[in-house]
């Protein structure tokens, strides 16, 4: 049998509740035994009583006699114990009341009988049972006191007060035995009957645990032969129902007599993976106990469920943790975990841990979107894991950046040659969508354990070559150098700095004068300083960067503005009304919908018109969200604010976003302006873009303006407006005040 079901036990007729429900257990035997000595005594008295006896007493008698013999097989067919045994009992019991009533008076084997029959009773059934007997005598007295003549045919001649006394004397013994029983062996049968009740339910409950579809359960003797396994068993390993009974548990799976071996019993759950029987690889968690059965014959119980849909989740899940999504390479967690294993199993050896940052992909990034973005990613990341020799570990890092972990003892000319070919790969074209993308790389390396023999430090060292590179050479690379921390220290405190300064007051602006044709003052572009009160003067090329990466460019941004509104206001106040003020905008702050809002607080705080404030925005703003740009920009012109666009011509130059967008002013970049007067071509490029901004009816701005040829050429380009340390350098405002008061004003 392959499982056991939970016997459900029926509802019983009230005769049957009445004799069986009650009922007690350690005296079943005794009720067999005593009836088989009841039968084989009336035999022998039968043939004395006989002559007197009714013949439907002597057919009662037989028939109490035939039930007693059929009830012994049917005990050895139904195993119901109780049932018999009060079966057994009452038929002896009316026997020997139609023997007394009937056949004779009570003589002294008699009364051996009335001491056996109460106790019988009471282990039998209990105080009902032995209420029963009492009663049943109590009305065999009653009948022949009503009914006197009846003794007539009894041996002693109907003694009416023999035949009193002799029942009165058995009905006081039967009493004193159930009032014995009652008093003192009814509390040990309550006991007996709560632990027969809980070996019941615990074997209702095992029998419940046996059967779960949950979990698979198995029942293994001394020997290893499997006596019991429930339906679970058989699916989870892949046989027929009830084929694994008596089998060994070898043919379980593979290697299964070692797997639940004796050894295994009462330790931990473990873990394991097992090959079916039907060559599945099955995933099991399993524990077990040892167990006693009712001839002290050891056994082991398993329990085991099957994991494997759980396993797959916590590979999935792993997997997911430790490769990036994108490019399906090796992430940030996997790189540093085989870092960290290869300090720890390569302690004397040496290794590099290469940085790649891309050079170029914002550009792509903003320029053509994300997907592009993405596109280029999954092609660099699938060009670096082929250029790589097999001993080599390339993972993504985040962002554009790689981390290549050299294999083991690579010399420092075997690391160049691989950093120079992996940057060739880089190097060349991507195509998405009819597109062609040209990126570079810039590359540091740090070494171990001439660097660092610590796996962050030894990231975060080739992190600052790669930095350095990038910096002063993009698309180079540079082994790491003590001088490069001072540099990443300086950086990563200026970016905590940008913190405080507004706040102690360490930001300035100062103000460069921008002229017309005639050299007349037309207004001034604000240029934010940073007076560090330990570090000194802060270059705005090196500051604003990090502020625009940190995002501390939003909340100066916002001072900024305010400040130039401030400066815009006294101007106007001492009645240089014509003068405009330029306030150069972050792509980071036309990316956020407070620069419209802050513009507008400004103005309405000193009581400005927006055709005196012009704002300043690099080409970089066309690589974030065009529709977010067009908005900000009809906010602000709807308030009357200029717009230039500043720098053009060194970035994403195009046509089409010139025309998409309403600008009003182009500013030519120092770039092309700083050799227009010895080179043709970039006097040619500043036609070209001064034609273009007049097509467009934009207002054209040239920076730069270093000397008087400069100034003159421009002039006869017909450029509206100009500036440059030529005509005059930022100004505090302060002197600019002068400026404005001394009579070339």
């Amino acid at each position: 049998m392959a499982s056991e079901k939970m016997n459900i036990k029926p509802s019983r007729s009230a005769f049957s509740a009445f004799f069986i429900s009650a009922r007690s257990s350690g005296v079943f035997s005794i009720v067999n035994f005593t009836s088989f000595i009841y039968i084989i005594v009336l035999g022998l008295t039968f043939k004395d009583l006989y002559s007197f006896m009714p013949d439907w007493v002597v057919v009662t008698q037989a028939i109490g006699v035939l039930v007693i013999v059929v009830n012994v097989f049917a005990l050895k067919k139904t195993s119901n114990v109780p049932l018999a045994a009060a079966i057994m009992l009452f038929c002896m019991f009316a026997i020997h009341m139609a023997n007394v009533t009937f056949a004779g008076g009570i003589d002294t084997v008699h009364y051996a009988w009335i001491f056996i029959f109460p106790i019988l009773a009471g282990g039998t059934m209990g105080w009902r049972g032995q209420i029963f007997f009492w009663f049943i005598s109590v009305l065999g007295t009653i009948y022949y006191y009503v009914w006197p003549e009846q003794m007539e045919v009894l041996p002693y001649e109907g003694d009416m007060a023999y035949t009193l006394v002799t029942r009165l004397m058995c009905l006081t013994i039967f009493s004193l035995i159930m009032l014995t029983y009652h008093f003192t062996l009814n509390e040990k049968m309550l006991s007996l009957r709560k632990a027969l009740k809980l070996a019941s339910f615990e074997s209702d409950l095992f029998s419940g645990v046996f059967n779960s579809k949950a979990q698979s359960v198995l029942l293994i003797d001394e020997k290893g032969i499997i006596q019991r396994a429930n339906q679970t068993t058989h699916i989870t390993f892949g046989f027929k129902t009830g084929a694994l009974i008596k089998q060994h548990i070898g043919a379980l799976c593979l290697n299964g007599e070692h797997f639940f071996a004796p050894s295994n019993v009462d330790k931990p759950s473990r873990e394991i993976q097992v090959q079916t029987q039907d060559h599945r690889i099955v995933w099991i968690e399993y524990s077990a106990l040892s167990v006693l059965d009712e001839n002290e014959q050891r056994h082991s119980l398993f329990t085991i469920e099957d994991i494997s849909e759980r396993k797959q989740y916590e590979s999935e899940l792993s997997h997911l943790a430790h490769y990036d999504h994108l490019t399906k390479m090796p992430n940030r967690l996997m790189i540093q975990e085989h870092l960290t294993a290869l300090l720890k199993h390569h302690v004397d050896a040496s290794f590099a841990v290469i940085f790649i940052d891309l050079d170029k992909f914002k550009d792509v990034n903003d320029m053509y979107g994300h997907e592009a973005g993405d596109a280029v990613l999954v092609e660099v990341g699938q060009r670096l894991e082929k250029s790589v020799r097999e001993g080599d570990f390339i993972g993504r890092f985040g962002g554009d950046e790689f981390i290549l972990l050299t294999e083991i003892d690579t010399s420092k000319d075997e690391i160049v040659s691989l950093v120079e070919r992996v940057q060739k790969v880089i190097l060349q074209p991507i195509y998405h969508q009819n597109k062609q993308h040209n990126i570079g790389s810039s590359v540091g390396i740090a070494q171990y354990p001439i660097d660092s023999k610590d796996a962050n430090d030894l990231l975060r060292k080739a992190d600052a070559a790669m930095y350095r590179t990038k910096t002063n050479q993009k698309g180079a690379f540079a082994f790491y150098n003590l001088d490069y921390d001072i540099d990443l220290q300086r950086k990563l405190r200026l970016n905590t700095e940008l913190n405080f300064a507004n706040d102690r007051h360490e930001l300035s602006l100062v103000f460069q004068p921008i002229f017309d044709r005639n050299r007349k003052l037309t207004g001034a572009e604000a240029l934010l300083r940073w007076n560090h009160g330990e570090l000194g003067f802060i270059s705005p090329e090196e500051f604003i960067p990090i502020a625009e990466d940190s995002g501390h460019i939003l909340q100066i941004g916002d001072w900024v503005i305010d400040s130039a509104c401030q400066t815009l206001r006294d101007w106007q106040d001492m009645g240089h009304t014509e003068l405009s003020m330029s306030v150069n905008i972050s792509y980071r702050q036309l990316a956020e919908h407070a620069l419209v809002d802050a513009t507008r607080r400004s103005l309405d705080k000193y009581g400005l018109t927006g055709d005196k404030l012009i704002l300043e925005l690099t080409e970089r703003v066309f690589a974030d969200d065009l529709t977010l740009v067009r908005e900000n920009m009809r906010m602000l012109s709807e308030m009357g604010v200029r717009t230039a666009i500043d720098d053009f011509g060194i970035a994403y130059s195009s046509l089409s976003y010139l025309r998409s967008v309403n600008f009003d002013i182009l500013k030519i970049d120092r770039s092309f302006v700083k050799d227009i007067v010895q080179d043709q071509e970039a006097k040619n490029l500043c036609l070209a873009i001064h034609s273009m901004a007049k097509s467009l009816s934009l207002q054209v701005t040239a920076e730069g303006i270093e000397t008087e040829a400069h100034l003159k050429t421009l002039i006869d380009m017909n450029v509206d407006k100009f500036q440059g340390y030529y005509l005059a350098k930022p100004l505090t405002k302060a002197d600019f005040h002068e400026l404005l008061v001394s009579p070339q004003a």
